[in-house]
């Protein structure tokens, strides 16, 4: 009964926090030597999947924190009631209050995992399916994708080649005598195709839009690129070892910190593994410090890290985590060929942000852009 489904909805929201708490699914790709089936990818630690290739969490909370966690009666304001009442022996009807319409949210209800959106200001249950996405009653609210705090000072930047304007936000660390100007939303460069449109031919930067919608492209979102896209390499490169064919000739020197251009605009580069570690992150919180507050986050430094998910086989994760590029390929010389390394901030483990990720090369992440210096 929808009594009893508000009711444990309202009790969740009051006592759960933003993430997930999936005990043992920390990273959206577990290193090749570990798994049986790509299937085990995507699936969650109790071999359960979202129906959509997403990871899931057998205990999963809201993920809003623009819900309100107070619980409302139509008929009575009475908090001793609401606590007390049943399916038989009230009729009274709870519902959660939201102030971010179209967003999203996970929660217990009934120990089962539910989706729920935000709709005329209360949340609504929102079921998943493979083209739920696509409605634009679906469509996250962006206008908290940009923190507005006073102490942060955003900049512009129009790309040159398309005369796309992005948002820039300084980052200072005096602790490594460094100071970063990084692009505050991912890089939106190249020609939009559809996943089986998709030609992977050099000459062409092309760019996947999440669930083939631009609108995500269109929103901060931003592009999705293969490893080799991403790097500016031949298309080879996604499929051999850097140096090892003429094919793909190229070598990365010192990959960690190198500074190279790939899909970003001339005097900036694809942000490297250095510079990601470089970015705060808070015990407890995890990445919070750098997630937009659409996800939830504070981003008290103006990164406004968005949880866009990826494409690997299928599009996946929108809501729940996002990955990025470094440019290392996978440390074991045997997975180097199609494996390259990638950072991934999530809200779907109690870690929420993994330096040490892993991803076929093929895989499509976004880009950040950091300014040569």
């Amino acid at each position: 009964m929808k009594v009893c489904r508000f009711l444990a909805l309202a009790l969740f929201a009051i006592t759960m926090s933003f993430t997930a708490c999936g005990d043992d699914d920390s990273s959206s790709f577990v290193e090749p030597e570990k798994e049986s089936s790509s299937s085990e990818i995507l699936s969650s630690g109790d071999g359960t999947s979202d129906g959509n290739g997403d990871k899931s969490s057998s205990s999963v909370s809201s993920s809003s924190t623009n819900s309100s966690s107070s619980a409302k009666s139509s008929s009575s304001t009475d908090a001793k009631s609401s606590s007390s009442a049943t399916p038989e022996s009230s009729s009274e009807e709870f519902f959660v209050e939201c102030d971010t319409e179209g967003q999203i949210s996970y929660m217990l209800v009934e120990s089962v995992r539910t989706r729920f959106i935000c709709e005329n200001g209360r949340l609504v249950e929102f079921p998943e399916s493979s083209s739920s996405v696509k409605s634009s009653s679906s469509y996250f609210n962006m206008s908290k994708q940009y923190n507005d705090k006073e102490w942060i000072k955003y900049e512009t930047f129009v790309d040159p080649r398309d005369n796309q304007e992005y948002r820039t936000i300084t980052v200072e660390k005096e602790a490594y005598n460094l100071t970063l100007v990084v692009f505050a939303t991912n890089l939106n460069y190249g020609k939009m195709v559809t996943a089986e449109a998709a030609t992977y031919s050099d000459g062409t930067v092309e760019k996947f839009c999440y669930n083939d919608d631009p609108w995500y492209c269109e929103n901060g979102f931003g592009g999705l690129y293969t490893w080799s896209e991403a790097l500016g390499l031949p298309r080879a490169c996604d499929t051999v070892a850097l140096g090892s064919t003429s094919e793909c000739p190229d070598t990365i020197l010192n990959a960690d910190k190198a500074q190279r251009q790939g899909i970003c605009p001339e005097g900036w580069h694809v942000m490297n593994g250095y510079e990601w570690r470089k970015m705060p992150t808070s015990e407890g919180k995890g990445a919070y410090p750098m997630l937009s507050q659409v996800f939830g986050g504070d981003d008290d430094i103006g990164l406004a890290v968005l949880l866009g998910g990826v494409y690997r086989e299928s599009y996946n994760g929108l809501g729940k985590y996002v990955e990025f590029w470094y440019m290392e390929e996978h440390s074991k010389e045997s997975y180097a060929p199609t494996f390259a390394s990638s950072m991934e901030i999530s809200a779907l483990s109690d870690q929420k942000v993994d330096f040490d990720a892993v991803e076929p090369k093929l895989s499509k992440l976004p880009v950040r852009c950091v300014k040569d210096y």
